[in-house]
């Protein structure tokens, strides 16, 4: 062996022996974060919704020394807007509705027939479960009813409302849902000259249409 290849050979060896102990480190591209839940089928239900609402309404009124009197069952109008969170098939949020009350008056004609429900108001929160073009949801909020009494007397009762439902897109914007809710209503009668407190639950079965933002 010439002495070229010793030093060659030695050269070698003396530049390969850190590699084999510990050389150098690759290091690999930085992670990517984890993107959020895409909605469920490709559909989204998130942000800021309105429409219109039509239902059938049903109820009484319990009042304190006068007894209970059903109301005949009656139908509303009115208007609604909200807002959607989604992550993943989660969908929760927030909905203010206004609806006007017709043809909700005591059963007892004997009454009058003078004392009608006039109009609700309420504010809920919604928490529910993306099926794709379906929504399925529970709802738990806030409401307020106003009344006609003796022909004159306007009382209010407030109370918890409790319902379920269900939207359904028929395009990415339009939608049209089935909700049901009962309402936990009292309240007191404000003449002081006929001074009473009353139960007045009631409950709606809505058909509503609307329209995603």
């Amino acid at each position: 062996m010439t002495r070229m290849t010793l030093i060659t050979t030695g050269a070698f060896l003396a530049f390969a022996g850190p590699l084999h102990a510990g050389g150098p480190t690759l290091i690999g591209p930085d992670p990517v974060p984890e993107a959020m839940p895409a909605p469920a089928s490709g559909v989204d239900w998130s942000g800021p919704y309105a429409g219109l609402s039509y239902s059938r309404t049903s109820g009484y009124m319990d009042m304190a020394g006068f007894g209970l009197f059903d109301y005949t069952d009656g139908r509303a109008t009115g208007g609604f807007l909200g807002y959607n969170v989604q992550r993943g098939n989660l969908v929760y949020g927030g909905e203010l509705s206004f609806a006007t009350v017709s043809g909700m008056v005591f059963r007892d004609v004997s009454l009058g027939g003078d004392d009608p429900v006039d109009s609700l108001l309420e504010l809920r929160g919604r928490v529910g479960y993306s099926l794709g073009s379906a929504l399925i949801y529970g709802a738990f909020g806030l409401a307020k009813g106003n009344y006609t009494l003796n022909g004159i007397d306007k009382p209010t009762a407030s109370g918890t409302s409790l319902g379920v439902g269900m939207d359904y897109k028929l395009t990415d914007q339009v939608f049209v849902g089935l909700d049901y809710t009962r309402r936990k209503m009292d309240g007191t009668n404000p003449n002081p000259g006929l001074p009473f407190t009353f139960d007045a639950p009631v409950n709606s079965l809505s058909l509503r249409l609307g329209l995603s933002f």
